[in-house]
């Protein structure tokens, strides 16, 4: 009886699943549906965080989730077997087995709780930023092939690190540089291919951050928070992305595409940009010396459009054919496309002023109307059109990249002089500036002349002056420029 006694307890601890295997069922099935419940949260959660660029979702949530997903599908089937209808002696044999599932669900579950506390995306080396909006119908003369053929071919032919293109505002080199984005972004000889706009120096408190913040950006590289955050420690994350894209098979570079940058910045310090290596950085400007600060192996001025091509444009964008019959004016009057080569001609060969002037005169077909825009822009008549306005807040931006106060009253000063596409003698400019104590008060008489000359040389790199052709000593200001500079005056 003793012994019996003894080996009782054991007994019953072994028979009580089998006594009890309602309870065991309802306890599987009570587990499997917190189960669903966790894969379907982590599921959401995933696709949640994998809609911000850059997030992908890891391989081992992606094989958890496939593996509890098939355990669910198993588990539910055994207990479809072992359900009440059957007599419970015969339900008793299943019992190993939902105790089996039931270790292995338990199991599941924590493994699950275990991946969401790790995270359950991480950030992709993505190889493509966002295609770019062009216009499909888009303009392109001589000028701008030849600019495009030249990047093109320097970035496919290696030896280049740095490219800078730069001109006046409005000159199309946003364009270009959109232009060319999207002629290599589905080139799978580039290994990378990315854009981002540069920010403005003014706008933020580091403008080195606020570079690095962009870059990655349009990496989809997640920089962290930005209160943790330092220089070197981000272009360290930067280059390590840039690492792993460079060991991507393919000969090509990874090119990346900085718009309207306003000031130099150090590359390989900022963003782990190796001077001689597998990358390569394009970048916009209105000036030259940020060209030259930034060491750019090849250099691409966006000049005024020749006279023929400043006329194809504006009946580009106006919707005139070359025959002189216009596509969009009902009567396709000559004398209509006379004036509107006039109107052309004075919009002084700058593109953002031909566009802007010649997108408001789009389906016009009165000739009082075309008479009066031209009376407008030679200046006969003194109201300035309202599109005109935007053109020169445009212009502005070269007029603000002027950080000495005393070369924006020189170049100001000079405008007054070249008003009416006037032509000077940079002598004659630098006595004006003389004359009205702009330069020389703070240097002895015979070093004023050289200060008169730097000012006109950053004046003319950063496009707000022109020197005439032929003869270096001679300058002129477009006609635009002028108006801008009068815009700040009044």
């Amino acid at each position: 009886m003793d012994v019996i006694m003894g080996i009782l307890p054991t007994v019953i601890e072994f028979a009580k699943p089998y006594v009890f295997v309602d309870s065991s069922h309802d306890k599987l099935k009570v587990l499997l549906q917190e189960l669903g419940y966790r894969v379907e949260d982590m599921d959401e959660q995933a696709r949640k965080e994998e809609a911000n660029p850059g997030k992908k979702r890891k391989r081992v949530v992606e094989a958890y989730l496939k593996d509890t997903t098939e355990y669910i599908s198993l588990a539910q089937s055994l207990l479809a077997r072992s359900h009440g209808r059957q007599w419970r002696i015969k339900r008793m044999r299943y019992v190993p087995c939902i105790e089996r599932y039931h270790r292995e669900g338990r199991d599941l579950l924590n493994k699950g709780r275990s991946l969401v506390d790790q995270g359950l995306t991480c950030n992709e080396v993505v190889r493509r930023g966002v295609k770019l909006i062009v216009e499909e119908d888009q303009y392109m003369g001589e000028t701008f092939r030849g600019h495009a053929a030249s990047a093109l071919t320097a970035m496919r032919e290696g030896g280049f690190w740095c490219i800078g293109i730069y001109g006046y505002a409005g000159a199309g080199k946003t364009n270009l540089m959109k232009h060319l984005y999207n002629e290599i972004y589905d080139n799978q000889y580039f290994k990378a291919v990315f854009w981002a706009k540069a920010p403005d120096p003014d706008s933020n408190g580091n403008y080195n951050k606020a570079v690095q913040t962009c870059v990655a950006q349009g990496m989809w590289v997640d920089l962290g928070n930005g209160a943790a955050r330092d220089e070197a420690r981000d272009a360290g994350k930067i280059m390590a992305t840039l690492e792993r894209l460079g060991e991507i098979e393919g000969p090509g570079p990874i090119v990346y595409f900085l718009d309207n940058v306003k000031r130099e910045f150090l590359a390989y310090e900022l963003l782990g940009i190796p001077a001689k290596g597998n990358c390569i950085l394009v970048f916009s400007t209105l000036s030259k010396d940020v060209c030259n600060r930034m060491k750019c192996d090849l250099n691409l001025k966006m000049e005024l459009l020749g006279e023929k091509e400043a006329q194809e444009l504006f009946l580009h964008e106006v919707g005139c054919s070359d025959t002189g019959n216009s596509r969009v004016l009902s009567n396709h009057d000559k004398e209509i496309h006379r004036i509107a080569v006039e109107v052309a001609n004075q919009c002084a060969r700058m593109p953002l002023a031909i566009i802007i002037i010649a997108r408001s005169m789009t389906k016009i077909d009165n000739l009082p109307e075309w008479r009066n825009r031209v009376n407008e822009l030679m200046g006969t008549i003194a109201t300035i059109h309202g599109d005109e306005n935007k053109i020169v807040e445009q212009l502005k931006f070269g007029y603000d990249c002027l950080k000495e106060e005393i070369v924006k009253q020189c170049f100001l000063a000079a405008a007054t002089l070249l008003i009416d596409d006037r032509q000077a003698s940079k002598a004659e400019i630098i006595d004006q500036w003389k004359m009205e104590m702009l330069i020389g008060v703070d240097r002895p008489a015979e070093y004023v002349d050289d200060q008169g000359h730097v000012i006109l040389n950053q004046l003319e790199r950063l496009c707000l002056l022109q020197v005439v052709p032929d003869d270096r000593q001679t300058v002129t200001m477009n006609k635009w420029i002028c108006k801008m500079a009068t815009s700040v005056l009044s």
